[in-house]
């Protein structure tokens, strides 16, 4: 069990800290961007009564370089999230397990979505998940606990966290296989 609690903190936490990180970068690239862009014009016609330096300049059009990389990044970040949204959807939901099946669903080269996934995984956006090279399919381990009087009632929940559709010991609480989130 301390496996799995460790886990689902892990991937818990790398869902909130990209979609945090993704959104900040943004934000921040956005706002430092607009403000180095203001300046920059109003050096360049002279609004400041000054004679503008080439350093300052250069200076200015490094940092509006780094909020550019930041929005690119930040939203590179985000889009990682959506997808990560849809591919659970489609595993969860539409019980699509196969990479080529998954790829054609989201009009995607077969390679693009297998090393998408696999990145996923590695970030812990996906909990006890592996890709099986041969058959090229992506395996969630489904974890469940026996009730204490022996019997295996299962029933359907859907997840509060990432909204994936998952089977848990009617009356324990369930843990989601793809972010970890605790389901009652």
């Amino acid at each position: 069990m301390a496996g799995r609690v460790k886990g689902m903190n892990n991937s818990k936490t790398a869902v909130a800290v990209n979609s945090i990180l993704g959104h900040l970068l943004c934000l921040i690239g956005y706002s430092l961007g607009t403000l180095m862009l203001i300046a920059l014009l109003l050096a360049s016609i002279g609004a400041f009564g000054t004679e503008v330096e080439y350093e300052t300049i250069l200076v200015t059009l490094i940092f509006l370089g780094i909020c550019v990389i930041g929005v690119i990044m930040g939203t590179l970040i985000k889009r990682r999230l959506n997808r990560f949204r849809q591919y659970v959807s489609l595993i969860s939901l539409q019980k699509l397990t196969s990479i080529g099946d998954i790829a054609a669903r989201r009009s995607k080269p077969v390679e693009f979505v297998r090393k998408d996934l696999q990145k996923m995984i590695g970030k812990n956006l996906f909990v006890n998940a592996t890709i099986d090279m041969v058959a090229d399919k992506i395996i969630i381990c489904a974890s469940t606990l026996p009730t204490p009087d022996g019997s295996v009632e299962h029933e359907v929940f859907h997840c509060p966290g990432c909204g994936a559709a998952g089977t848990r010991v009617k009356g324990m609480i369930g843990y989601c296989d793809y972010c970890g989130s605790p389901v009652q």
